[in-house]
């Protein structure tokens, strides 16, 4: 039935539709008609209905190395980069979870854990009456609702990117005289972030989390299966990663 629904749903319907034409041209012998359809059937099959996205991804993934929680060393300070969550005007503690939220849970379950006294919490910022508010700001409101003490939390305001999330964590770093801290992001973009830390002068341990390749959730793939859309999120993730690193390498940044 999953598998049903799942070919019903746009993407999904269209690859379909483009199937059934393509074989039709095919069957005809109509090769020009065919020639640029079929490349398109032919992409979205690979991105749709085999692993290469999870595999690109899970190879990107794997430049870190896995921790467990119980393994992880002390430290000054955590430090979590945003992309867990956003201020939301309907949920009752005006926090909104968002695919990225292991990021948020991860630093935070360290807190409990006293792996550091400090929780730094990195992020953009969004408008709203017409005036700019941090996310970080946002978010110790809602773990405050959460009941997690925000006492030894501190916000770096509105960041524009990873850059500006190390550049502001090196002045807290120096004003405070930390020798390490533990850098919570997920894995994919640890590779990028942590080049990007130990640049501006940040001395870190990695803690990745939020993995999202198949291979690192459930551990296997198959090779075919039907068409499910959720692949271009994880091909659109690893493609971001990698013009990132490019652009970071080439402004100096890492």
């Amino acid at each position: 039935m999953k598998s049903l629904i799942n070919l019903l749903q746009p993407l999904s319907f269209a690859w379909l539709l483009l199937t059934f034409w393509v074989v039709r041209r095919a069957w005809k012998r109509q090769w020009r008609a065919l020639a640029l359809p079929g490349l398109a059937w032919l992409i979205l099959s690979v991105m749709m209905c085999t692993p290469v996205a999870s595999l690109l991804m899970a190879e990107l993934e794997g430049r870190s190395a896995k921790v467990k929680m119980g393994e992880v060393e002390q430290a000054d300070a955590i430090v979590c980069l945003g992309g867990g969550a956003e201020p939301s005007l309907t949920e009752p503690i005006g926090l909104h979870l968002k695919a990225g939220a292991d990021r948020l849970s991860t630093a935070v379950a360290l807190l409990i854990q006293k792996k550091a006294p400090v929780l730094v919490l990195g992020g953009g910022g969004f408008k709203k009456a017409g005036m700019m508010h941090s996310e970080a700001d946002q978010m110790m409101v809602g773990l405050g609702q959460l009941g997690v003490g925000t006492e030894a939390m501190v916000s770096l305001g509105v960041c524009a990117d990873t850059h500006d999330e190390a550049v502001k964590t090196a002045a807290l770093v120096k004003e405070r005289g930390w020798a390490k801290v533990l850098l919570v992001t997920s894995a994919y973009h640890m590779p990028r972030a942590a080049g990007t830390f130990e640049k501006a002068g940040v001395s870190v341990v990695e803690v990745p989390c939020n993995y999202v390749s198949s291979l690192n959730r459930v551990g296997d793939f198959q090779w075919l299966h039907l068409p499910h859309g959720d692949a271009f999120g994880v091909f659109g993730a690893w493609f971001h990663e990698v013009i990132g690193t490019w652009v970071y390498r080439w402004r100096g940044w890492m």
